[in-house]
């Protein structure tokens, strides 16, 4: 398989974030009734930030810098999960929100330390940062998808299978992080299979975003046509 070229790919994925953060606001500022949009981009600013330091580690990054990184990508697919709750019960409190990504982020930050701690060598933190993530994910296709049973949107399906992407994607990625480790993955198929596991998760993030404001529009148009027709919008 090619391999790609890992800084082009963390270009891209700061742009992508970039550009969906932006989109999300916009469709949040059109239809301010969207829940869950402006937190969604707040998630993509999270992860862009993420990965723009992890473009700056060096070849032997250290254990703090590592985890600062690895932290904040994992609080920007909390609040992701959490931006999916909202859109289906907008009355979900912000402090709520807040104490629940704290939460899993601190539970992330221990169980990293001490797999650090215990088998860096084996980077046994690594595999837990693609377990994180791929549940996180995982959690958040299964909240969009859930969420037919409120609304109905047929937009909701391209958003959840986005959603399972990044989630098999990163489950694959720690099994070959977990090869790697025990030798059964050479080094070339080991920066292969990165490469392309940050593509997959930048185009389902993408993908995911478009989704999102799929399901924003869709829930607007429903509401109005209810409001013209002066049935009660749910």
């Amino acid at each position: 398989m090619l391999m790609l070229h890992p800084p082009t790919l963390q270009l891209i994925g700061i742009i992508v974030t970039l550009v969906s953060a932006g989109v999300s606001l916009l469709t949040w500022y059109r239809h301010r009734g969207g829940a869950g949009l402006r937190s969604w981009a707040m998630a993509l600013l999270l992860g862009g930030a993420a990965t723009f330091l992890y473009s700056m580690r060096g070849n032997d990054p250290s254990f703090r810098v590592v985890l600062f990184g690895d932290t904040l990508f994992v609080a920007g697919f909390v609040t992701m999960w959490l931006s999916m709750r909202r859109f289906n019960n907008p009355q979900l409190a912000l402090g709520r929100m807040i104490v629940i990504a704290a939460a899993v982020t601190i539970i992330f930050g221990i169980l990293f330390t001490l797999a650090w701690q215990a088998a860096a060598a084996l980077r046994a933190h690594s595999i837990v940062f693609s377990l994180f993530i791929c549940g996180l994910a995982l959690a958040a296709a299964r909240e969009t998808w859930q969420g037919r049973r409120l609304d109905g949107l047929r937009s909701r399906g391209i958003a959840a299978l986005a959603l399972v992407g990044i989630a098999v994607a990163r489950l694959m990625r720690a099994l070959v992080v977990f090869g790697r480790a025990t030798d059964m993955v050479d080094s070339q198929t080991n920066a292969i299979a990165l490469g392309y596991t940050q593509y997959v998760t930048t185009v389902c993030i993408l993908v995911v975003t478009f989704g999102l404001v799929l399901m924003a529009n869709e829930r607007f148009e429903r509401q109005y046509a209810a409001l013209a027709e002066g049935r009660p919008t749910t």
